[in-house]
């Protein structure tokens, strides 16, 4: 038997990660490449959280331990809950520092209607629109009043985030004049 990371945590870990990532970052252009580096920075926290604890256990060494009648606040830690709190922290920090702050740098584009699509997360769906403008193709969740179809020509308008990543704000329908 192989002792190591638990495959079960592994997939529970690649779920979460996903789900919580379109969350996050689907109005955000290149958004997998954001929740990427939130990703590296919850491990690079937890790993840095774990040498900590690791250290001060060290320096208060203690010949006898028993675990079981120590608080909760003394025990060990979870490695696990660790690392899986620190990354859900570095997603939601690195989202949060990129799409918070205005920076005043907006723009409109045209893009076309190529996939409406669905993502389930937890007991909830959303909705979901695939846009492409021949170049590059982006993903933006419309609100609960707004209805496009495949085909259609929107008008995207694009703001840039702090960290670079530029978030789409709205879309809607162009208005073509005859």
């Amino acid at each position: 038997m192989i002792k190591g990371f638990p495959v079960g945590l592994l997939v529970i870990a690649v779920g979460m990660i996903s789900q919580v990532g379109f969350l996050l970052n689907a109005d955000v252009i290149e958004g997998q490449y954001l929740t990427l580096i939130g990703i590296v920075f919850g491990l690079s926290a937890g790993l840095l959280f774990i040498v900590y604890r690791r250290w001060r256990l060290f320096r208060k060494i203690h010949v006898f331990h028993n675990s079981n009648k120590l608080p909760w606040y003394k025990k060990p830690p979870n490695h696990y809950m660790v690392f899986a709190l620190c990354i859900l922290g570095g997603m939601v920090s690195v989202t949060l520092i990129n799409n918070m702050p205005d920076t005043g740098d907006q723009r409109v584009e045209i893009y076309n209607v190529t996939g409406i699509g669905e993502q389930r997360v937890r007991y909830e769906v959303f909705k979901y629109l695939r846009l492409s403008n021949g170049l590059k193709t982006i993903t933006y969740r419309p609100g609960d009043n707004q209805n496009f179809t495949l085909g259609e020509e929107v008008e995207v308008t694009i703001e840039k985030g702090l960290l670079g990543f530029s978030q789409v704000l709205d879309a809607k329908p162009t208005r073509r004049q005859w």
